[in-house]
């Protein structure tokens, strides 16, 4: 579930591209960490404050997605230059850990991972075990996207070709916030 392409992993592969992968390690290790923290709050009961109050679920998938857009619009906005002495930074381990809060894909992987891969009946040492499982397997499938952003950098030498870069990612974002909104 972590390596599907989603809100997280396309910011993973757009900071890839223009910050580098070793620079886009916290944005990585963030985004595990937060995962997996949704998934041992959500395994400790916090999908049954959903269930009594659906509104909480609704107003978080409206600000998510929100917030998504916007970041889609500030990638649109690049100027199609990879600059190697850039002013801005990559997203935090901290910044992506609170991404993931926001990021609706990641509630339901946490609900699904929850309800389909644990028995009815676990213990807190069950939904420890696989918090920590989720969270090691869970780096490596993000970290696919900064490699891949690092590769297809090399290819990214001409602003048009980053401009279009951009473009897609931006695209992408706004399609998933898009989706997010209407189902």
């Amino acid at each position: 579930m972590s390596v599907t392409p989603g809100p997280n992993n396309l910011m993973v592969l757009f900071s890839s591209v223009r910050f580098g992968a070793s620079k886009t390690l916290g944005h990585i290790s963030g985004a595990s960490a937060g995962s997996a923290l949704m998934l041992l709050l959500v395994g400790l009961g916090l999908h049954k404050i959903f269930t009594l109050f659906p509104y909480i679920q609704e107003v978080m998938k409206y600000v998510g997605a929100a917030y998504i857009f916007y970041l889609s619009w500030k990638i649109l906005g690049g100027t199609g230059e990879i600059q190697e002495e850039d002013a801005s930074h990559p997203m935090t381990f901290i910044g992506a850990s609170f991404f993931q809060l926001i990021n609706p894909k990641s509630w339901i992987m946490a609900s699904v991972a929850v309800s389909t891969c644990l028995p009815s009946a676990f213990s807190f040492t069950d939904i420890a075990l696989y918090t920590i499982l989720f969270a090691v397997v869970s780096f490596p499938c993000v970290g696919i996207w900064a490699w891949f952003g690092a590769m297809i950098k090399h290819y990214l030498k001409d602003a048009k070709l980053v401009r279009r870069f951009n473009q897609g990612c931006s695209g992408m974002l706004a399609l998933s916030a898009l989706s997010m909104v209407l189902f």
